[in-house]
C-alpha cells in the first residue's frame, strides 16, 4: 500500500495550449470566473512549469482569488531540459530553461495575454515567479501593454549575482569564456560541464543560454541585489507603471546578503513610474512553503484595493 497523498482542489478548470511567436507549443491551466473578472496569469521560474507549487492554493473554491480567472501558464522555458514540440510541423526536440533566450519570454508573455483577453474584460494581472519576476517585467518595459493592469513581482532574484556568488569571480570569468568558444563553433546549444550550474537548485545551462544569461548589459540582467553595479538592471523596472506588489519569503531568497527587506526597498526605489508600490514578507521561503494561503490573501486584497477597485492612479514622480 502506497503512502503517498492526494491533494485535490475543487475548482473547475481546463487544459489551455497556445503557440508562441517561435513555434513552441505551450500548456496552461485556467479556472474560470465571470466574463469581467480579473485575471491573474502567473508565469514559473527557472526549470519551473504551470504547476508552481505556491499557485495550487488559488484554484481552491475556498480562496480569496476564488473570484478570479487563475491562469497558471507554462513557458518555451519550462522545465529545466524537457522536451517541446516546435516548428512548423511541430516536431519534437529538446528545450526547457537549458536552452531558452530570455527575449522569447515577450512572444511568450504576448501570446498567452492575446489568450487571457479573450476569456475576461476584466483587468489582467501578471505574476511572476523568480525568474518569471525577471520576464514580466522585461515585457511590460518592451510592450507597454496597456491590457495589463498590475505586476506582481514574487522573489525577484539577482540570478547573475547568485551565480558569480557561488563560483567565484574567476571562475565565472572562465565559464563565459568556454561559452563564448563554445558559441564560436557553432556548439551553443552544447551543455556546459557539470560543475556549471545556476539558481538555488544548480541546474544545467547550455553555452549559448549561459551567454543570453550573463554576458555585460543583457536584458536579462534586471536585478542587482549583489551590490555589482550592473549597467542595466532596474532599467526595466522604471518604465513600468502599473501598480506593483513585490513578495519575497522570509529565507531562502536570491537577494544578497543584504537580505529582503533591502531588496524591497531598492524595488521601490527604482520603480520611479509606477502608478502604486506594496511589499510583503511571508513565512517561508522562496516557494512560500507553508504560507501559500497568506500570499493568496494578500495578493487578493492588493488586487481589490490596487487594481480592481481603484480609482485612476497618477503616475508616481
Amino acid at each position: 500500500m502506497s503512502n503517498s497523498t492526494a491533494l485535490i482542489w475543487d475548482r473547475a478548470g481546463h487544459l489551455v495550449r497556445v503557440i508562441s511567436p517561435s513555434g513552441v507549443e505551450m500548456c496552461g491551466f485556467h479556472t474560470r470566473a465571470r466574463s469581467d473578472a480579473p485575471l491573474l496569469l502567473c508565469l514559473h521560474g527557472l526549470s519551473g512549469h504551470l504547476d508552481t507549487s505556491f499557485v495550487f492554493e488559488f484554484f481552491k473554491t475556498t480562496s480569496p482569488l476564488s473570484t478570479f480567472h487563475v491562469l497558471s501558464i507554462a513557458s518555451s522555458g519550462q522545465g529545466n531540459i524537457s522536451m517541446a514540440r516546435q516548428g512548423h510541423l511541430l516536431e519534437y526536440r529538446l528545450g526547457g530553461s537549458a536552452y531558452e533566450r530570455f527575449e522569447e519570454s515577450v512572444g511568450d508573455l504576448a501570446t498567452w495575454i492575446d489568450y487571457a483577453t479573450k476569456c475576461t474584460s476584466g483587468p489582467i494581472i501578471l505574476l511572476g515567479h523568480s525568474l518569471g519576476a525577471s520576464k514580466v517585467t522585461h515585457y511590460l518595459a518592451q510592450t507597454q501593454d496597456a491590457r495589463v493592469k498590475g505586476l506582481v513581482l514574487a522573489s525577484a532574484p539577482d540570478l547573475k549575482g547568485a551565480f558569480v556568488a557561488l563560483h567565484g569571480k574567476q571562475r565565472f570569468e572562465n565559464f563565459m569564456a568556454e561559452a563564448r568558444a563554445k558559441v564560436a563553433q557553432g556548439e551553443g546549444r552544447s551543455l556546459m560541464g557539470e560543475d556549471c550550474v545556476i539558481g538555488l537548485l544548480r541546474q544545467r545551462v547550455s553555452a549559448q543560454t549561459l551567454l543570453d544569461r550573463f554576458e555585460e548589459a543583457s536584458a536579462a540582467d534586471t536585478f542587482d541585489f549583489f551590490g555589482r553595479e550592473s549597467s542595466t538592471a532596474f532599467l526595466a523596472l522604471e518604465q513600468v507603471t502599473t501598480p506593483i506588489l513585490a513578495v519575497y519569503g522570509q529565507h531562502g531568497e536570491i537577494v544578497g546578503e543584504s537580505g529582503t527587506a533591502s531588496a524591497l526597498g531598492l524595488l521601490k526605489k527604482k520603480a520611479v513610474r509606477a502608478a502604486s508600490f506594496e511589499s510583503l514578507i511571508v513565512a517561508g521561503n522562496h516557494w512560500y512553503m507553508g504560507a501559500e494561503a497568506a500570499l493568496a490573501t494578500e495578493l487578493a486584497r492588493w488586487a481589490a484595493t490596487q487594481v480592481v477597485g481603484a480609482p485612476a492612479l497618477e503616475v508616481r514622480a
